[in-house]
């Protein structure tokens, strides 16, 4: 994949050893997901989009590779293989490249200017071709052959065969191919001919030459969509006797020659019969894919931006039942279904939510209700408004008018797979998800219930799933994974890993076999390349390393170790207060970008597993585990005349002496610390055998402790200000 750096770097203006480093990633295996939270120079020069776009690149170079060593064996066999087209031939990017070298090794045996061969005209066209100035003219060469085959009946018939075998040669002229497309390109335009001349949406087209660069890309795959519903015929052309001029000055060598006319003629049928039907397919292939890739760009970037910020809250949707009951389903912005319940309505006003009601609002926390109304019915249900309404605290009511009639995913066979509802609670989630509109759920649902962008509509079906789909992803990664709850679903269709490795992850966890992310590579199955792609994303919360909990990657922790020890505070300071980390002077851009647009976000995930249950989970460290000179955190136990004991999570608490308490003068510890606060210390020194441990916080640098004053010096201070 080495040999398409420097196209990628061209095409996607990035630096050439980028595109490298990226086309040696794709070849290892590694997932753009992981690229980009964890190689610090792709985050910080390229977008998610532009990453996928270049993959999806590699991937098609991929397929591509097929068709590349049957066209190195045809030549091969045509004895026309040279190590310089060789090499050409490696660092093709585009199909119809390899067809312009192999198309004459492949003729078709029932085209015109094969058929002719067979009748023996070779010979003929040979002299022809040489456009020599010959003694006999074209009319009189051709005369010899009539009659040789049955169906070479006058001269006439001769100089056709002639001309269909010129033009299928001219064809066949590589840099003629490429010329052509480069015309069009250039200076062709755009003919819409409708199909029916009555259809007024494409009044604006007819009878005009439109240049290719006048037609916006959205309209353009809007047109090739019509032309693909077979209700127009989307036309490229070029001005002829252009394309004329510059075919006949490629071919013709000899303008003198007796031979001239009829080279004049084939030039100009291999132009209408052969060359440009190939060059506008190839030029509206080619279109078609650089707006798609617009498309595509704007969406993903649209749908990114949305579902990141999306809030995690709940709502509570609200239907009518028979039997004077209502349904009440808790649903998130996701789309996820947290639980249902109902509720008998009552005629009397005075009648509040039953208890079972109160403790599902409790446990699920709303931020609305939303009844669902027929709009078959004049108006809401009152009964069941009213019920809500006296829940405490109150929270707003709104309204949502679904159509009965209206296909909701409730029809779909994903629900049927997925989940085991009754009637009406499938009917109020299908109406529930059309209100919300989860982008989440588009990859299972399909785009046919709801719209997510304008722009949907032009781009194919499966390509829009895959967009959405990506975007899921790399949101739902970057979140975290816990081991407890690996999403399978996800993780096999960001291709990270099998269906069996989540598995076998899943149960090795289960069994505490692995407690940490670097115990992962000891599973079975788990190849270096599955650590690498999914050992960030995934958080052990019940690890003794704080790291583990978070989404920074085993390799950074070295990193973050180092900056801890450089910025004089520990992890646990850096997980609680990532924002101290941004006060560190980085000069190397790369390094700085990394940190503070991907580190201290990673750093934070572990906030969420950080509470009292985990902590009672760690184990007490042994005196041979600390590492003097290392910044750890921990709190006062004990303040004594002569320093500060400081648990620190070890078999024994560590002493900070009165001297090591900070860069200034203390002559009370109490003027520092007092028993119960959370500090950052740097262990001085272990002495095993007499289990002391000395800890310091002089030389914290930003992180200083401040001295306050002592009693005594406040009363000093008072008696001062009185005696005045």
């Amino acid at each position: 994949m080495i040999e398409y750096s420097k196209s990628i770097a061209e095409n996607w203006k990035i630096p050439e050893g980028l595109a490298g480093r990226i086309c040696e990633a794709y070849k290892k295996g590694d997932s753009p997901y992981y690229l980009f939270e964890y190689v610090p120079q792709i985050a910080m020069e390229l977008t998610y989009i532009t990453l996928w776009e270049i993959y999806d690149f590699l991937g098609e170079m991929q397929e591509l590779s097929s068709k590349k060593k049957r066209a190195i064996t045809g030549l091969k066999k045509a004895d026309k293989l040279t190590p310089a087209l060789e090499r050409q031939i490696a660092f093709i990017t585009k199909a119809y490249e390899i067809d312009d070298l192999t198309i004459s090794l492949k003729p078709n045996a029932r085209s015109r200017g094969q058929v002719a061969s067979k009748k023996g005209l070779g010979p003929l066209v040979d002299v022809i071709a040489q456009q020599q100035e010959e003694k006999l003219s074209v009319e009189e060469l051709a005369s010899e052959y009539v009659g040789k085959d049955p169906s070479l009946k006058s001269t006439e018939d001769v100089l056709q065969g002639v001309k269909d075998i010129l033009a299928e040669r001219f064809s066949f002229d590589e840099t003629v191919r490429t010329m052509a497309r480069e015309f069009f390109c250039d200076d062709g335009f755009f003919e819409i001919v409708p199909k029916n001349k009555k259809d007024s949406s494409y009044a604006k087209y007819v009878g005009r030459l439109i240049p290719l660069a006048e037609i916006s890309k959205e309209e353009l795959l809007q047109l090739l969509k019509a032309e693909d519903a077979k209700t127009v015929k989307v036309k490229i052309n070029v001005q002829l006797f252009r394309i004329s001029e510059l075919l006949r000055n490629h071919f013709i060598i000899n303008p003198d020659s007796t031979s001239f006319d009829i080279i004049c003629e084939a030039v100009d049928e291999m132009w209408s019969r052969l060359l440009h039907p190939i060059a506008e397919r190839d030029i509206k292939e080619k279109l078609r894919k650089e707006a798609e890739s617009w498309v595509v760009q704007s969406v993903f970037t649209e749908l990114q931006k949305v579902h990141s910020s999306t809030p995690d809250q709940v709502h509570f949707f609200v239907r009518s039942l028979p039997k004077n009951l209502i349904q009440i389903a808790a649903i998130n912005n996701y789309g996820d279904l947290l639980g249902a319940t109902s509720e008998r309505k009552s005629s009397g006003e005075s009648r509040g939510p039953s208890e079972k009601l109160i403790q599902f609002y409790q446990r699920h926390k709303p931020v609305d209700f939303i009844v669902i109304e027929n709009d078959q019915e004049d108006e809401a249900d009152s009964a069941g408004t009213t019920i809500i309404s006296k829940i405490d605290p109150a929270l707003p009511v709104k309204s949502a008018k679904v159509d009965r009639r209206k296909k909701t995913p409730a029809d779909s066979s994903w629900m049927d797979e997925k989940f085991g509802l009754d009637p009406q609670l499938r009917q109020l989630y299908g109406q529930a998800l059309l209100y919300l509109k989860p982008i989440k759920l588009v990859p299972q649902l399909g785009a046919q219930y709801y719209s997510l962008h304008p722009l949907e509509n032009i781009v194919p079906g499966d390509r829009f799933s895959q967009i959405v789909n990506r975007v899921i992803i790399a949101e739902e990664l970057k979140k975290s994974l816990t081991v407890k709850d690996l999403p399978e679903e996800l993780l096999v269709q960001s291709e990270i890993v099998t269906k069996e490795q989540v598995q076998i992850i899943r149960s090795t966890f289960a069994k505490g076999e692995v407690t940490s992310k670097e115990e992962l590579k000891k599973v079975k199955g788990i190849t270096e390349t599955v650590f690498r792609n999914i050992a960030g994303f995934l958080v052990v919360p019940a690890s003794e390393n704080l790291l583990d909990r978070s989404t920074v990657h085993p390799d950074y922790y070295p990193m973050v170790t180092d900056l801890s020890e450089q910025i004089n505070v520990s992890v646990d300071t850096m997980i609680s207060s990532p924002e101290v980390i941004e006060t560190y002077v980085i000069d190397e851009p790369v390094l700085k970008f990394f940190v503070q647009n991907r580190l201290v976000y990673q750093l934070s995930v572990a906030q969420r597993f950080s509470g009292p249950a985990v902590q009672k989970i760690q184990r007490k460290l042994k005196l041979s585990e600390l590492v003097e000179g290392s910044v750890v955190s921990g709190r006062v136990t004990n303040v004594t005349k002569f320093g500060v004991f400081i648990n620190i999570n070890a078999v024994c608490d560590g002493l900070i002496h009165i001297s090591q308490l900070a860069d200034e003068y203390v002559e009370t510890p109490d003027q520092v610390v007092s028993v119960g606060d959370k500090v950052d210390v740097r262990i001085l020194k272990v002495d095993v055998k007499k289990r002391r441990i000395s800890l310091t916080m002089k030389n914290m640098g930003k992180k200083a402790p401040k001295v306050r004053p002592s009693k005594d010096q406040l009363d000093n201070l008072a008696d001062y200000f009185k005696a005045r």
